[in-house]
């Protein structure tokens, strides 16, 4: 019996305080080319929506955001996501209890909400003083 080598892990990741932030975003995107089709997707469409609402004095700016208007975010970005899935046909009734659109509302709230932390991030760090 010999026991495997100890080989360190990823090493930058060792000591957090001494990375710097375009290293991690780096991985960050390189990351998040990996997703899944429809969470590439739904991302790229997140981002795009959220971008029209950065704006000064928005939900997202808020130190502590309101989670029914998130709640109500996430609802117009799943009509618009519908809207462009659906193309021409016409809505089906109780459209939003089919379990597809139930498992993407929860993957668009959770990718809204990195999505506030990952600008807010960015924001705080381009402060000039």
């Amino acid at each position: 019996y010999r026991p495997f080598p100890n080989y360190p892990g990823y090493q930058p990741y060792r000591n957090w305080d001494q990375i710097s932030e375009d290293r991690v975003i780096e991985d960050l995107e390189y990351l998040q080319q990996m997703y899944p089709m429809y969470a590439k997707r739904y991302q790229a469409r997140v981002r795009d929506i959220l971008d029209r609402m950065d704006y000064q004095g928005s939900v997202i700016d808020d130190q502590y955001p309101d989670k029914w208007q998130l709640d109500q975010l996430v609802r117009s970005m799943i009509t618009i996501l519908k809207n462009e899935e659906r193309g021409t046909n016409p809505p089906q009734p109780n459209e939003m209890e089919d379990p597809k659109w139930m498992w993407i509302q929860e993957l668009v709230t959770v990718l809204l909400y990195y999505e506030i932390l990952t600008r807010r991030q960015r924001k705080q760090n381009k402060r000039y003083y």
